[in-house]
């Protein structure tokens, strides 16, 4: 009996963990090596470092601002862009400066408004912001369009509001012209006095004035270079631009207006340099070594024989703002 119970208490205190009841597992090395892998610290994974923009967007200016800026930039040459006639500061047309005369609306033709050369259903028609409702009012209804693409889309705001894509024009031309691609028009009929742009509404086109085509395709030439493969631009037109860029070159209003706006926005003009502007690369980018455009110089007078080394030409008489007439309108 008393061997019985000792053998019963040798059971138990082998059974709860005596050294006799241990039994140790040699690792091998496969296993050892997993077992110092995870106790290795796990480093901390850097958030990726963000790629930069394939080009440099011009400063962005709200569309009143870039408004009220270009007011600024054309107070010494106050001339509707189409028509070429002169307005007052408060924006009014003054129609015995150019010959305009009203096709339809009285009101809208006294009125002078900043109006895009590259119309936003050009750039904005195809964006995701503008095809879908992709916003939302405090309301909880949603809603696209350019409200949308100006609220969402930071690129469509740029091209928006891009100066060099702004000019001043008589209300009613603005709104015959629309979002209508610029082309030739046959037989063409004279609609608004003597200013030569005519629209055809049923065909959907506009015909520009010979003095201002250049002006039009180094506007789009730019918005490409600028801004990449953004314009919904048929190759029709892009080759039509090639044509008016090279029979009308920039005048000095054009090179002057373009060299304020690059100060202002921080983005070069690769087609007004002073001299002949690069070809369109294939890849829609400006040109690396593109510079900010400058204004030619005007002739110097030949010196005189006996002239004194610290002459100075005479000083220019102060332009009026409403009585300056360029070569081409801006």
């Amino acid at each position: 009996m008393v061997r019985r119970i000792a053998a019963l208490l040798a059971l138990t205190v082998v059974g709860c963990g005596s050294p006799a009841a241990v039994v140790t597992e040699e690792k091998t090395p496969a296993k050892k090596a997993a077992a110092t892998k995870a106790t290795k610290p796990v480093p901390k994974l850097e958030p990726p470092t963000p790629e930069p923009p394939p080009r440099a967007l011009p400063k962005v200016l709200v569309l009143a601002d870039a408004e009220a800026k270009l007011a600024e930039i054309h107070a010494s040459h106050r001339q509707s862009f189409f028509c070429g006639c002169s307005y007052t500061p408060q924006m009014r047309t003054i129609r015995q400066s150019c010959g305009y005369k009203t096709r339809a609306d009285d009101s809208l033709a006294h009125d002078v408004v900043w109006t895009h050369v590259v119309p936003p259903d050009a750039f904005g028609a195809h964006r995701t912001c503008w095809t879908t409702e992709a916003c939302r009012k405090d309301d909880g209804s949603t809603f696209g369009g350019i409200e949308c693409c100006r609220k969402q889309d930071p690129v469509f705001a740029a091209m928006e509001a891009d100066l060099h894509n702004l000019v001043p024009a008589i209300a009613e031309v603005a709104k015959d012209r629309s979002d209508y691609p610029f082309g030739e028009i046959k037989d063409e009929e004279r609609m608004y006095g003597a200013c030569d742009i005519e629209v055809d509404s049923a065909k959907e086109i506009v015909e520009a004035p010979e003095r201002i085509r250049g002006d039009i395709a180094r506007v789009f030439m730019y918005m490409r270079a600028t801004y990449g493969d953004e314009l919904k631009v048929t190759e029709d037109q892009w080759a039509l631009f090639d044509m008016w860029h090279v029979a009308d070159p920039p005048d000095a209003w054009e090179l002057e207006r373009a060299a304020t706006i690059v100060a202002i926005q921080g983005v070069a003009h690769p087609f007004l340099q002073g001299g002949a502007a690069p070809t369109v690369p294939a890849d829609g980018t400006a040109p690396a070594d593109a510079k900010a455009p400058e204004p030619e110089p005007a002739p110097k007078p030949d010196a005189k024989p006996d002239a004194k080394p610290d002459a100075k030409p005479d000083a220019k008489p102060d332009a009026k703002p409403d009585a300056k007439v360029p070569t081409k309108s801006g």
